[in-house]
């Protein structure tokens, strides 16, 4: 019998050398590099028009039902309340309450000029009272000692029900002039303009003010107490400015008049302020608190 060696070169079962793989070019990679480019050009600032624009009805609707939170709080106690200080971190005791806590004395000059949704007072959450890019929305009321005959905030200071309806048309027209905030579109603001659109004169003076600081947050604090002075991104512009927090001469007293105005992108006059703003009758109305009718 032969017997042959095994000869591997000649096994059909010999291992083959793997095939070559070929790679990408560097021109290759250079054209899916601009071909993404190009889409992402085309298709991202669309991408992110479309979210920010559900930012914005988002935090709408958060203004909204805060604007439902303030009513209830009227039903109960008669009056707005004052606002929390946003200055304060996370886990101070005072963090989310009207500022004085209890609300028994004219607003605290901190409340005014860092004013925030006082959301442990509204029996709300601290989320309830975040925009959609996460900063605390700023609450401004007609409140403090220097308007302390017409605050909305002093006890039973939005209750008309009492008065008598023999002589309360003289006296509802009496309060609503010097009640509540003026609002406009534009700085300056010229009393009786066109630019202005709620105005204590005319009687239609804002109650209170919700501002959202909208996608650059300058001018708003975040859930932490940290106040946001740069922008993140563009802004701000001088209609924003009207509208921070923490901005002197807003250290004792309400601003005379806030802004609400057409979202715009042109970086000298840069404006994303998201804002809602009530008017005192219609609070007064929506809680029930109206005046009678004469018999």
């Amino acid at each position: 019998m032969n017997h042959h060696a095994f000869d591997p070169s000649s096994s059909d079962t010999a291992p083959q050398a793997p095939a070559r793989v070929r790679g990408f070019s560097l021109v290759e990679m250079a054209l899916v590099l601009l071909i993404v480019g190009l889409l992402a050009s085309v298709f991202l600032p669309a991408t992110n028009t479309m979210l920010d624009n559900s930012r914005r009805k988002e935090t709408r609707a958060t203004l909204e039902a805060v604007e439902q939170a303030m009513v209830r709080f009227v039903v109960v106690n008669g009056r707005l309340p004052c606002p929390a200080n946003g200055a304060l971190p996370a886990g101070n005791a005072e963090q989310g309450l009207e500022q004085p806590h209890p609300g028994t004395a004219a607003c605290t000059a901190a409340a005014l000029t860092n004013g925030v949704v006082p959301w442990r007072t509204l029996g709300l959450a601290q989320d309830d009272v975040t925009d959609a890019w996460n900063t605390m929305i700023s609450y401004r009321v007609w409140a403090g000692a220097a308007v302390a005959v017409s605050s909305l905030t002093r006890p039973d200071g939005m209750n008309l029900s009492n008065l008598d309806p023999a002589t309360q048309n003289a006296q509802i027209q009496t309060f609503l002039q010097a009640s509540g905030f003026r609002i406009c579109s534009t700085n300056p603001c010229a009393i009786g303009a066109a630019a202005e659109l709620a105005s204590r004169t005319g009687m239609t003076g804002a109650a209170y003010v919700l501002i959202s600081h909208g996608a650059n947050r300058v001018g708003g604090f975040s859930a932490d107490g940290v106040y946001l002075g740069t922008a993140n991104g563009p802004g701000p512009g001088p209609l924003e400015n009207i509208n921070f927090n923490a901005l002197a001469p807003r250290t004792a007293t309400p601003n005379d008049f806030y802004i609400e105005a057409n979202y715009a992108e042109n970086p000298a006059a840069y404006f994303d302020d998201i804002v809602l703003r009530p008017t005192v009758m219609s609070v007064v109305q929506g809680a029930n608190l109206g005046p009678r009718q004469a018999p």
